[in-house]
């Protein structure tokens, strides 16, 4: 095994540092979603069941589908 160059080791141990930082915010905002989530269902909206949400999302990806056929791109499926 081939030991790092300090250079090189202090980049590795950033790119490390960083990656644990954007983990660290995006658990923030997870954790900001989730609560807002809880304070509208509390407040008394319904929550939107998951086969609606799926039931868009296969609508939207079925009309990009259609827009890239139509121009000769490859399709998500």
């Amino acid at each position: 095994m081939q030991t790092l160059s300090e250079e090189r080791a202090a980049r590795v141990v950033s790119m490390i540092e960083d990656l644990a930082e954007l983990e660290a915010r995006e658990d923030t905002e997870d954790l900001a979603a989730a609560r807002e989530a809880l304070a509208s269902i509390a407040a008394g909206e319904r929550p939107v069941l998951w086969e609606t949400v799926k039931a868009r999302l296969d609508a939207r990806i079925a009309e990009l589908d259609a827009d890239q056929a139509a121009h000769g791109l490859p399709s998500h499926a």
